[in-house]
């Protein structure tokens, strides 16, 4: 009698799957993944031999419960090096194989785990001992697995892995991805997936019917609806004509460039048969704003971000991405690309032949934007996606070093729009530094009047001197100061103020640059890089309402200390500042936004850290160096007057379970980042990981104790009084 092997403990009816049996699911669902990224043998062969460790005496015992800390991937990694005899073609599925529980590790930092398993006894890098050890037992495990899949053989061919260290990691974690998904799906028991179809021409009707109620209802200029119905047909004539590839969409703000992108991504659906539309944005602000928006037209969208309120069948979906309609952030997207860990790369494979729409293109990180762009690249030139870079102030990445990019522009003749849309005159205040008691002055004799600054402590000082000079209830603060919640209740006490013409003087900092659709007559704007300063410039005379321009004046805030809160973003000020001394800038003609991303990028090159470790291969180094964000400060949940059941709920429930993913996810729009860790320190209650963990973690959440309540106020949020400021922005 031979031995049954079991991939899993008795269920709660007492059924136990076994080895067999998980294999086969798991091998079926990885082959159907992977022919969406043509490699259907590749992704069956590693669904196949995943859990050809569980075919040990060690793992057995695991399952009864008398023993642990037993590693049994690394056997099916072992396995397959030894019977390809370490041919490079099967080393990514190696890789694949050996991390589908702990994360991708390299070829190279593994190979001492194969071999010495192989050999005999060993502690793996995961600090286990492996399920599989020396040529006795694996030779009893092949016969084992011999005896439940007589006809396995080994493919002759597989694909090689492209050349490049972005290009060959990313096609690692994709086929990674098909047999993470598989496994997981295979485990819960799906083993065919519902029918999250596309349907094109059905959203495209909808979209018609849509766009044509709301130009019935706009109050805009008639000439600026015209231009946003140009900017729209033509996105759709694109869509259809354009093969797929890399586009630019480069059109001024207030274009109508939400549906026009819509537009486009369904036409070329139509045309393409492509699978699904992923639209990545920058900031949960434009996720909720486009949420808003497209949720009109199409019935089933996917929401993906920190903010997500998902019910079980929705954090299902959005773990493997399988949904018709997805909306994402930059940070979960692109981060993904570069990711090791099982549950990160688990829906890449859903990536492929899809459109992926990513507005506000300006706001990648100079720091890994080489990187980046070559994994676009990869993902339309090998997985069949098109991708369109959508914003008023389109980066030229094609003259960045080393990187040969050529999109397809949707409007080459978008000069002529930046021309026709001039809704604002530019002054440039820079001959000496202002006083913000001035700018305070000149504001509260406006009645519809904004002031974007660099840094909080600016807006905070600003802010302080409109409450002397203005009425109170006309004066508004807008930073990260204040909660999510507490910034959409401020915003829409704004929008009133201003449809209603009350007067309206608003001090912010950068979140309102994007996804803030708010229209002041004037707008003053600290010194900043050009596409900071041109946001700053769309939120004045936005609808081309006003009998004359709108004013935007730029002014350099006078102070003793530093003007800006990072170094990247002083060099595009200095960048500007440079341009303006040479002459005139004019923030309507893509010339010259063309000529300052030349110079800011001239000589541009990714993180050290990060081109070191993508040559070296080094999957933990390289997900640990790609971060869009690189401080996101303390997090602080915070009693906002508008939300007090919440923050009792979510208060209560931290002090007793500890944080999770969840309760953080419900206190989103109660949280607030701060970097002032010493204040927070005497106001704040820390709270951590759950104790079942083996050890106790700080989670780097506070909330604030009990009687330090005022720390936060009603008009200008998170407010640590005893101590200076720091000198942040947002």
């Amino acid at each position: 009698m031979y031995q049954i092997y079991y991939a899993k403990s008795p269920d709660m009816d007492g059924f136990q799957e076994t080895n067999q049996s998980h294999l086969l699911k798991t091998s079926h669902l990885a082959q159907q993944f992977g022919a969406e990224i043509h490699r259907a043998e590749e992704a069956r062969l590693c669904g196949l031999l995943h859990d050809f460790g569980k075919y040990s005496q060690r793992f057995q015992d695991v399952l009864k419960g008398t023993a642990s800390g037993v590693d049994h991937a690394v056997g099916g990694a072992a396995f397959l090096y030894g019977l390809s005899r370490n041919k490079a073609a099967f080393r990514t599925a190696v890789e694949v194989i050996y991390g589908h529980h702990d994360g991708l590790v390299s070829f190279t930092q593994l190979k001492s785990d194969l071999q010495n398993s192989l050999a005999g006894p060993v502690t793996c890098r995961s600090g286990k001992e492996a399920a599989l050890s020396g040529k006795a037992e694996f030779t009893q495990a092949m016969q084992a697995f011999a005896r439940d899949f007589p006809d396995f053989t080994l493919p002759l061919l597989l694909d090689v892995s492209p050349e490049g260290p972005v290009e060959t990691m990313l096609h690692t974690r994709l086929l990674f991805s098909c047999l993470v998904d598989a496994d997981y799906s295979a485990s819960a028991g799906i083993l065919e997936r519902d029918a999250h179809l596309l349907c094109p021409e059905f959203l495209l009707e909808r979209l018609e019917v849509y766009r044509q109620q709301i130009q019935a209802e706009s109050k805009s200029d008639p000439e600026l609806n015209r231009l946003r119905t140009q900017v729209y047909d033509r996105c759709g004539t694109a869509g259809e004509e354009n093969p797929p590839g890399i586009f630019n969409l480069t059109a001024p703000t207030g274009t109508g460039k939400t549906l026009a992108l819509l537009h486009f991504a369904l036409r070329h659906c139509i045309r393409y048969h492509k699978r699904r539309i992923i639209l990545v944005l920058p900031f949960l602000t434009l996720t909720e704003q486009s949420e808003s928006v497209y949720q009109n037209i199409i019935p089933e969208i996917l929401s993906d971000h920190s903010q997500s309120k998902l019910d079980e069948a929705g954090r299902e979906l959005a773990a493997r991405w399988d949904a018709p309609f997805i909306i994402t952030t930059s940070v979960k997207f692109f981060e993904s690309l570069f990711a090791r860990r099982p549950t990160d790369c688990r829906k890449l494979h859903s990536i492929a032949d899809s459109v992926i729409l990513f507005d506000e293109a300006q706001s990648l990180p100079s720091h890994l934007i080489h990187a980046t762009l070559q994994a676009v690249q990869t993902l339309c030139k090998d997985y069949g996606c098109s991708m369109v870079f959508s914003t008023a102030t389109q980066p030229a990445f094609e003259v960045l070093p080393k990187l040969n990019w050529h999109p397809a522009e949707i409007l080459p003749d978008h000069p002529q729009l930046y021309q026709r849309l001039r809704r604002t005159e530019v002054t440039w205040r820079l001959d000496a530094p202002v006083p913000l008691s001035i700018i305070a002055e000149e504001m509260s004799q406006q009645e519809s009047v904004c002031a974007v600054v660099n840094l909080r402590r600016h807006a905070r000082s600003l802010y302080e001197l409109l409450k002397l000079l203005c009425e109170e209830n006309s004066v508004f603060y807008l930073t990260t100061d204040l909660c999510p919640a507490h910034r959409t209740r401020t915003i829409s006490i704004i929008k009133k103020r201003l449809q209603d013409k009350l007067p309206c003087h608003v001090v912010a900092t950068q979140c309102i640059e994007a996804g803030v659709d708010l229209d002041f007559a004037v707008m003053y704007r600290a010194l900043a890089p050009l596409e900071a300063v041109i946001q700053a410039a769309g939120r004045c005379n936005r609808n081309g309402l006003l009998p004359q321009p709108g004013q935007v004046v730029i002014f350099e805030p006078e102070d003793s200390g530093k003007l800006y809160p990072g170094d990247w973003y002083s060099k595009g000020a200095a960048v500007l500042k440079n341009m303006l001394a040479n002459g005139p800038v004019d923030i309507h003609d893509p010339g010259h936004i063309s000529e300052y991303y030349t110079r800011l990028f001239r000589h541009l090159e990714d993180d050290p850290a990060l081109i070191k470790w993508l040559k070296a291969k080094d999957y933990v180094q390289v997900e640990d160096a790609y971060r869009l964000i690189d401080k996101q400060g303390i997090q602080v949940i915070v009693p906002y007057a508008g939300e007090e059941e919440l923050y009792r709920e979510i208060s209560s429930q931290l002090r007793s379970d500890g944080v999770t993913a969840e309760l953080m996810r419900q206190a989103a729009p109660i949280t607030v980042a701060t970097f002032d860790e010493a204040m927070l320190k005497l106001h704040g209650e820390p709270l951590f990981f759950p104790r079942r963990r083996q050890s106790v973690e700080a989670s780097g959440y506070y909330l604030l104790l009990t009687g330090h309540e005022s720390c936060y106020t009603s008009d200008m949020g998170l407010q640590f009084q005893e101590t200076k400021p720091e000198d942040y922005m947002l």
